[in-house]
């Protein structure tokens, strides 16, 4: 499923009402009664409940109206209340306004005290309130009677269901403007989701999220202009291939990482492992050679090269020239994952990056590496994988995480097209930003997942699969298979969960496929 921008949503109503002739009253009508049908799912189908519905003059405010209507036919007590100016009705919405009173419903326009003292009281004597007020084409921040409605049904403590997204919530970025926003128990979101349901913290005023298509032709909603998708179990497959049954360990994948320092062993034994987890059939470390009898005792599958060093547990220079001549031995070299920020250690990687031509991933410190030298990125034989999190990112860009966190798809997009690279970038929601401007977006993984080393396995995952495809697919892969081994681990429980229980449940998500 694809998700929209604020902009594209239009685009996709503007082409079923021109181009198929779906008038938007129609969609109006099918939006409506979507709601309403969840409204009455959340009731139990209890028939003997009333309703609160707050509506704006919007066509999100129509929406509403429609469904205070079909929820009058289940013969459930309605009570509407509109924020704003009569004669600024939409057209639909007008239409569906006018119905209302045809049926004698119960309309409320607030204007005075008095109205708002109504408001109170019809929230006290509710059971659901449907939030209709603003849907994606809000301007933040919000006007005083939208914040004062907002609050009061915030503070009622009643289930919210919310048509589209969440009245305050910034539809392209999940931004929330000064905390102003209807907390949804449920947000019903027509045609496909939009950007700001998604990420945080507009996902946490979402709710549970149900998506309608209300009609909408399904080639609309599926236009490939539309850059941004969802991770999900049936697009990981088609990039995962059976085993054959003639196959051996060099057929399946052969990938070397480079990693560790003095102090960080934990971080290159969990990804050289968790490569191995994810398929791959032969894992080698490059590490420091002072380093060589840790990770012989703490190892068995894994094959450990040590490496000439600069000083005790650190990389340097010296490192390329028994690098480079082997590489050809692999199908994937890994970057990064505890290898540490010695001044040496930094211009090792940034040298061998722009050397070697086999697929890149960095990781960790080798993100760090290119801080300043970013457009060195953009060199690579092929194009390199990066899984930094939020403040390795914004560091990568000289920004602050704040600034990236405000417009994180924008942010990652661009530095995907520019520097030529793919990104997963750990957050919330992890993404996954191609240089052919597409972001995918995952669907599985938990809160319990963060903790340390849960991104050097996302990294060893990464590099075993892309030893067996392209770099678009190996990272969409790569974060759905972890997300998943992190949800498997997570049925024992969230908290206290660590990284090498999601590195022992990959195998079980990649069988599940």
């Amino acid at each position: 499923m694809r998700i929209a921008t604020v902009e594209q949503i239009k685009n996709i109503d503007k082409t079923a009402i021109e181009e198929y002739g779906i008038k938007e009253i129609v969609l109006m009508e099918n939006a409506g009664r979507a709601v309403a049908r969840a409204a009455f799912n959340l009731l139990e189908n209890n028939s003997d409940k009333t309703v609160f519905v707050a509506a704006g003059m919007g066509n999100n405010g129509g929406d509403a109206l429609v469904a205070a209507r079909h929820l009058l036919n289940f013969n459930l007590k309605v009570k509407i209340f509109l924020l704003g100016n009569i004669e600024h009705f939409t057209g639909s919405a007008r239409s569906n306004y006018a119905i209302l009173l045809h049926m004698g419903a119960e309309l409320y326009f607030i204007k005075t005290p008095h109205d708002w003292d109504k408001v109170r009281l019809g929230l006290n004597l509710s059971d659901i309130v449907i939030d209709g007020l603003c849907g994606t084409g809000v301007r933040l921040p919000l006007k005083d009677d939208y914040k004062k409605m907002i609050a009061y049904i915030n503070n009622a403590g009643k289930s919210v269901i919310a048509i589209d997204i969440p009245s305050g919530v910034n539809a392209d970025n999940g931004t929330v403007s000064d905390g102003q926003a209807v907390k949804a128990t449920t947000t019903v979101t027509l045609g496909i989701p939009k950007i700001g349901n998604l990420l945080y913290p507009g996902v946490i005023y979402t709710g549970k999220l149900l998506t309608d298509s209300i009609g909408i032709p399904l080639n609309v909603l599926n236009d490939t202009t539309i850059k941004q998708r969802f991770i999900d179990k049936n697009l990981t497959k088609k990039f995962l291939l059976p085993r054959p049954m003639n196959a051996y360990k060099g057929s399946c994948g052969r990938v070397l990482v480079i990693a560790g320092s003095t102090g960080y062993t934990g971080a290159a034994s969990l990804c050289s492992q968790a490569a191995l987890r994810a398929g791959v059939g032969l894992v080698t470390l490059g590490t420091a050679e002072s380093l060589y009898p840790i990770f012989a005792g703490k190892m068995t599958e894994v094959i450990v090269k040590p490496l000439p060093e600069e000083k005790p547990g650190i990389l340097g220079i010296s490192a390329i020239n028994l690098i480079l001549p082997r590489e050809e031995s692999y199908d994937s070299i890994l970057i990064g994952p505890g290898l540490g920020r010695d001044t040496a250690t930094l211009q090792f990687v940034r040298e061998l990056v722009n050397k070697i031509k086999k697929p890149v991933i960095l990781d960790a410190d080798a993100i760090f590496a290119f801080s300043g030298h970013i457009d060195e990125l953009a060199k690579c034989f092929t194009p390199p994988i990066l899984t930094p999190h939020l403040g390795e990112m914004a560091n990568l860009l000289q920004i602050k995480v704040k600034e990236l966190k405000a417009d994180l798809w924008s942010y990652a997009r661009r530095a995907s097209i520019k520097y030529n690279s793919i990104f997963i970038l750990k957050s919330e929601k992890t993404i996954v930003a191609c240089p052919d401007g597409n972001i995918f977006l995952t669907t599985v993984g938990n809160q319990g997942m963060a903790t340390a080393g849960c991104g050097d396995v996302l990294a060893g995952i990464t590099a075993a699969i892309r030893a067996e495809t392209d770099a678009k697919k190996a990272a969409i892969a790569a974060v759905y298979l972890h997300g998943k081994a992190g949800d498997i681990a997570a049925q024992h429980g969230m908290i206290g969960l660590i990284a090498s229980d999601i590195m022992n449940n990959i195998q079980t998500a990649r069988a599940n496929l």
